[in-house]
């Protein structure tokens, strides 16, 4: 999956948004090797009674090939379900050449209850036309959940049948997810955790180990979590502040547009709270846009600062169409998506299809130290990060060779050490 790999932070998708230990599925496999290079259509009823504000559901489906990699893959964490009505969701996908079998299922993560029922499976026949593959039990009208299995066996979510809710029917699978109790991870650590009142929300933030303040700055949809593997690392040397960019993870939003700007003021005025006169800053894609604007606008603020696959300006120069087309493709999804998770994913992509507002010329008037870091198969095209960094007076340029828009999750050790050292020179 090229496409969906590529866009894991500008589109969030799953395997970094998730904790290992706070989630876990059901599943069943079918067959898919008569149905090779065919597209497929996959469907389910889906509600959450929320415990936790950030329990959420999903529907995934994987392309399991002959030699055992994983082809298609899908699990909708860059739309997760939290609506406490029944609603029917889609995965649309592609049947890989040399596929062996489909798995899919149900996702559930944290405290909650969910439901889940209708699973329903089509094949593409010709062009635009869909033949269903009946899947014995995808109603759970049977008296048992055969022909479906549990994936990880927590015993914290009891998954079973139920008559007390039911989309098509008269049964459901009803999973119990109220006796879960989550181990703290980076973004949900309530012994770290704290809230700041900063220009009329509440950011949510996390601190990690002693010295010089070091502020770490997430992608667009993601949070804390995404660093994950840069904080025990950075935490040996710094005071690492962890933050939640307004309106995604743990923090508030006031409903209005997003701007980089507005994330920009609000880390300034989080420094006013936590009596910071500057930090080191790290930004990882949004974070990296935020931290250019605040190099730019509150010069003051920022001792050093790596930006890692960052823009100053949007247009088919910066990202290739594909992208562009990608985001129009899920504008139409949420469309119709009522849910606060879907208008706030919509504002969010709005912005990347608007934002930042910046000329290269207007990156001259930074003086602090800056690394200005990207993959060589980054989705934001090494031209534009050159000329960031070729206007930003004394910069260094890394372009990390073979690596994408996830080097600091794909090679962690690396990007860490690029990190520490430009941190650490005189």
């Amino acid at each position: 999956m090229k496409l969906l790999s590529c866009l894991l932070l500008i589109f969030p998708v799953c395997v970094y948004a998730q904790s290992p230990n706070d989630w876990d599925a059901f599943t069943r496999v079918v067959k898919v090797t008569d149905f090779a290079g065919k597209k497929f259509k996959l469907e389910a009823a889906v509600k959450v009674q929320l415990i936790d504000s950030t329990a959420e559901a999903e529907v995934w489906a994987r392309v399991d090939k002959a030699d055992k990699k994983i082809g298609f893959f899908y699990n909708m964490m860059n739309k997760p379900i939290r609506s406490n009505h029944w609603a029917v969701y889609t995965i649309n996908g592609k049947i890989d050449k040399d596929a062996v079998n489909l798995s899919f299922g149900g996702l559930f993560a944290r405290r909650g209850i969910f439901y889940f029922d209708y699973f329903r499976l089509w094949i593409e026949t010709g062009k635009g036309q869909f033949e269903e593959i009946p899947l014995a039990n995808g109603d759970f009208e049977e008296d048992s959940l055969q022909h479906w299995s549990n994936f990880k066996g927590r015993t914290a979510f009891k998954i079973d049948l139920t008559n007390d809710t039911a989309f098509h029917g008269n049964k459901s699978v009803k999973v119990d997810g109220a006796a879960f109790k989550a181990a703290p991870a980076f973004g949900a650590n309530d012994s770290v955790g704290k809230y700041a009142a900063v220009n009329g929300i509440n950011i949510y933030y996390e601190t990690y180990g002693e010295g010089e303040p070091l502020f770490v700055l997430h992608g667009n949809s993601e949070s804390i979590n995404s660093f994950s593997a840069q904080i025990p690392a950075f935490a040996k040397k710094y005071r690492v502040i962890a933050v939640d960019t307004r309106g995604q993870g743990k923090s508030g939003d006031d409903g209005k547009s997003y701007t980089y700007d507005q994330f920009a003021a609000d880390m300034n005025a989080l420094m006013d709270q936590l009596h910071i006169d500057s930090a080191h800053i790290v930004g990882w894609s949004d974070g990296g846009n935020t931290g250019l604007i605040m190099a730019m606008k509150y010069p003051a603020r920022v001792k050093k600062l790596v930006t890692m696959g960052a823009n100053i300006f949007i247009d088919k120069t910066v990202l290739d169409k594909w992208v562009f087309k990608e985001f129009d493709h899920q504008l139409k999804e949420l469309k119709n998506d009522t849910s606060l998770s879907g208008k706030n994913r919509v504002r969010l992509i709005n912005m990347m299809l608007t934002e930042p507002r910046y000329a290269f010329d207007d990156l001259g008037v930074i003086h602090c130290p800056v690394l200005v870091m990207a993959g060589e198969k980054d989705v934001i095209k090494p031209a534009h990060t050159k000329q960031i960094a070729a206007h930003i007076p004394g910069s260094t340029l890394l372009i990390a060779p073979k690596q994408t828009h996830y080097y600091p999750t794909e090679n962690a050790a690396s990007f860490n050490k690029e990190v520490l050292d430009f941190f650490g020179k005189q």
